[in-house]
């Protein structure tokens, strides 16, 4: 007769909750960045609206720049950070090839 051995079930059980758990924090995280740019290209289309409606007067573009600066950091944030790692990725691997290639240089 075969013995079920609960420790593995248990830890099945375990990595089964963990994934559910990695999946439901992806999926949030998407969810606040779909919320994010929504709000963003909302935000973006009123600004718009109103200056057109403000016939393109420039106190208007004063006033809208005065109270929407802010706004600017979304898509810098959005869009530096991994461009940040993308070009420190760069520099590594040039750096590891780099040392490599001094490694094995025999003159």
């Amino acid at each position: 007769m075969a013995t079920i051995d609960f420790s593995d079930v248990q830890r099945f059980a375990t990595e089964a909750s963990e994934r559910a758990e990695e999946k439901e924090k992806r999926s949030e995280r998407s969810t606040v960045w779909a919320f994010i740019w929504t709000l963003f290209i909302f935000k973006i289309a009123t600004v718009l609206a109103i200056f057109w409606a403000a016939d393109g007067s420039g106190e208007a573009g004063i006033l809208l720049s005065a109270t929407s600066w802010f706004w600017v950091g979304i898509p810098l944030f959005a869009i530096g950070g991994p461009a940040i790692y993308f070009v420190r990725i760069r520099r590594v691997r040039a750096k590891r090839e780099q040392l490599r290639r001094a490694e094995w240089h025999v003159e």
